[in-house]
């Protein structure tokens, strides 16, 4: 006994040392990482040098929100008074909300007449470049002599050419009065009032975004309990991202606690001890955290969506566990029979995973990465340190008898022919699912949220002119006047609103300057100027810099891109791309062109790990058999995953068309069958097998299936292909035939 405990000190301390190296690595490794969350940064090679500026300039952090109250009962007045007050006390409380001003008038007023005298409308400097100065006279003569104000200094402006330019303007808010960053609009029978505003914090902070909508309904509870029968609209991301984290609580609480209880008391009930939940435990977290550190240190900047895809390890994990403590229950003969299935199993799962460094994504080169390191780390750990433990209790004898019945009804089954129809079966349910294959990978789809919040929201878009389409035009220039002067191409587009709109470039400030000088030498400018009283103007003020100018004119990879914000729907006929100078841009479109471009990576590295798979169990699957029995038992596995894959997707597109998570349960439930499929297939005795295969295809049901009644289509995808998968692999691997020397 001595003798056993201190052979086992030099593998304890070694153990605790590569525990403490890759804690160490950590500890160090993760301060300094930069984690990306943009699907520009995940597909590097999609997005052009433009929309990929476009995209860091949008500061996804950042959100708008817009409130929206109606009345008919209570006046404008009255409604404003009450909102400015409330507001005045939602921002003491919560400093990162603020008004979100569309047009900040006084700046804009402020801004013109500084540059009074440069700017023009088109119409204004055909007639200097024509030499019609008698006309530009007559209309400022007519101007001056009505009652209308004079918006600009008229010594620098004698023509008004540049008030003519700010009434042509396009208004943001059309139809509205601004009051200090709130806009109000009356008809005969109602009254609206909008509150525009921003956040300052992290909007993709849950805490952020729980705290600042506890906030604005604390606010909006306020007002609508001093103005009663006032209606309340929303509209914003904000509102749907927590309505979304709420639901998805409500939904982690119930469903992952009620699989949580089942899944724990059934472990504890088959194997009658809590140090099988420990190891686990353990051997999950030091597994993963090595193949972090790992990716970590081989990735530049890791993607958040990388943990994502890699929940899957979770299941393989505990599966590779529930196997070891089964046959180590069982003796050392079926723990020497485990342990070649194992490695087969989890080294043809590494194999496929290896695989995904082949592709040009980096994202699913950094899964391959962390997949391939965490499985290595989890199968050496078992074989290495399960027989460290005390030998576990054999499973419950109900359990056992359940299996031992399952194996008896199997075998009855099993004929000569079960080979044909498996094929049969595999083969047919494939080629269904090839000819009604359906998908959709509209980023839309992927989550839901409350009817209510959707009609609030399609209300104000349809009363109020507050929103862009999501189509853009980025027109790039070395420098921002030079990008200015390209925007000015399209100047004629209907439905556009540019920067170009507000402001002239240089270039073309300095041709109205020039106009104007030439018609103050002329006898129509003379005769002008000795009526007015005044001298011609010296136009020396330099350019300025709008107040709108962020809002349209961002820094570029090489230089300057302007932005032409769309308010009507973009035809592709409208424009003349040209790559790197003119490109047409929707960030919808690309987020759901890259979820395709990954569904179809996905859908390439299902069909290639089922090529491969079958050729390297033919070879290692009983090595001691004759080559047609091994070829035989690898296709029956083969056929066990591809009908497990196939009718898992076959049957999900019935719910929803296919998208990426269908194929990211697909991949999990493929791995996994890799395994029920070699654990028949092996050495094993099948009751024993099918202790473990029946235990972990249950829990993994429970846990990742109970996701399949999420509300969030995304969440419910990936839950029903685990489900439905994982059922039909536990259901048909007891079907391959039995080795001969198990």
């Amino acid at each position: 006994m001595k003798g056993a405990r201190a052979a086992r000190a030099p593998r304890l301390l070694l153990l605790f040392a590569f525990i403490a190296i890759v804690v160490s690595g950590l500890v160090m490794q993760l301060p300094n990482t930069q984690w990306s969350s943009s699907l520009a940064d995940a597909l590097p090679n999609e997005v052009s040098d433009l929309q990929r500026s476009y995209l860091k300039s949008q500061q996804p952090n950042s959100q708008q929100l817009l409130l929206g109250f109606e009345s008919k009962q209570h006046s404008k007045t009255e409604i404003l008074k009450v909102v400015q007050e409330q507001l005045r006390q939602l921002f003491h409380v919560e400093p990162t909300l603020q008004l979100a001003e569309m047009t900040n008038p006084k700046a804009v007023l402020s801004f013109y007449q500084q540059q009074a005298g440069r700017l023009a409308t088109f119409r204004d400097r055909q007639m200097l470049a024509s030499g019609d100065y008698e006309a530009l006279v007559a209309r400022a003569q007519k101007t001056l002599q009505s009652p209308a104000p004079v918006l600009t200094p008229l010594r620098s402006d004698p023509l008004l050419l540049t008030q003519r330019f700010i009434q042509q303007l396009p208004d943001l808010m059309p139809g509205y009065e601004s009051h200090g960053g709130l806009y109000t609009r009356s008809s005969e029978s109602t009254r609206q009032v909008l509150v525009p505003l921003r956040i300052a914090g992290d909007a993709l902070s849950v805490n952020q975004s729980g705290q600042s909508v506890k906030a604005i309904n604390d606010f909006t509870s306020k007002v609508t309990e001093q103005l009663p029968g006032i209606q309340l609209y929303k509209s914003g991301l904000l509102f749907h991202s927590d309505a979304a984290a709420k639901q998805a609580k409500k939904e982690m609480t119930w469903f992952g606690g009620l699989s949580l209880l089942v899944v724990l008391a059934l472990l504890l009930w088959v194997f009658r001890s809590g140090q099988q939940l420990f190891y686990t435990l353990l051997l999950l977290g030091v597994s993963a955290a090595t193949g972090l550190l790992v990716t970590l240190l081989l990735s530049s900047r890791p993607h958040v969506l990388m943990l994502v895809f890699a929940t899957s390890f979770i299941g393989l994990c505990i599966d590779y566990v529930i196997h070891g403590f089964i046959a180590r229950s069982h003796g050392k003969t079926a723990w020497s029979a485990l342990k070649p299935a194992l490695w087969l199993s989890g080294l043809t799962t590494v194999l496929g995973y290896v695989l995904l460094l082949l592709l040009p994504l980096p994202l699913l080169q950094q899964l391959g990465i962390f997949m391939a390191v965490a499985l290595i780390t989890a199968m050496t750990l078992v074989v290495t340190t399960l027989p460290w433990l005390p030998e576990p209790k054999e499973p419950a004898p109900r359990w056992q008898q359940f299996c031992l019945n399952m194996t008896k009804l199997y075998r009855q089954m099993r004929n000569k022919t079960t080979t044909h129809w498996l094929s049969a079966m595999a083969l047919t349910t494939l080629g269904l699912l090839v000819w009604s294959f359906t998908a959709n990978d509209n980023v839309r789809l992927l989550a839901s949220s409350p009817e209510s919040l959707l009609q609030q929201e399609n209300h104000l878009r349809e009363t109020t002119d507050f929103y862009f389409q999501p189509d853009v035009l980025l027109v790039a220039g070395g420098t921002k006047q030079q990008a200015l002067e390209r925007t000015g191409d399209l100047a004629n587009l209907n439905g556009s609103v540019s920067l170009y709109d507000y402001v002239l470039p240089v270039s073309e400030q300095q041709q109205v300057v020039e106009g104007q000088q030439s018609l103050f030498k002329s006898q129509a400018g003379e005769g002008y100027l000795q009526w007015l009283g005044i001298d011609a103007p010296a136009f020396n003020g330099a350019p300025q810099k709008h107040p709108l100018e962020k809002q349209f004119l961002y820094p570029a990879e090489a230089g300057w891109m302007s932005v032409v914000r769309l308010k009507q729907p973009f035809s592709s006929g409208d424009i003349k791309e040209i790559p790197g100078r003119l490109e047409h841009f929707n960030p919808i479109e690309h987020a759901s062109d890259a979820l395709t471009e990954y569904r179809h990576s996905m859908q390439l590295w299902l069909i290639a790990l089922l090529i491969v798979s079958l050729p390297i169990l033919a070879l290692f699957l009983r090595s001691q058999q004759s080559h047609k029995q091994r070829v035989q038992a690898a296709w029956q596995v083969t056929c066990v995953m591809t009908l497990s894959v196939a009718t898992a997707l076959l049957l999900a597109q019935l719910i929803q068309p296919l998208n990426l998570f269908h194929c990211i349960g697909a991949m999990f439930v493929l791995v996994l069958s890799i395994d029920y499929g070699v654990f028949c297939a092996g050495r094993l005795k099948r009751q024993h097998a099918l202790q473990a295969i029946y235990l972990s295809a249950f829990t993994t049901m429970v846990a990742f299936g109970a996701l399949s009644f999420s509300s969030t289509p995304a969440i419910a995808a990936f839950g029903i292909i685990v489900l439905i998968g994982v059922f039909m692999s536990a259901l048909f691997s007891p079907l391959i035939i039995e080795s001969p020397d198990s």
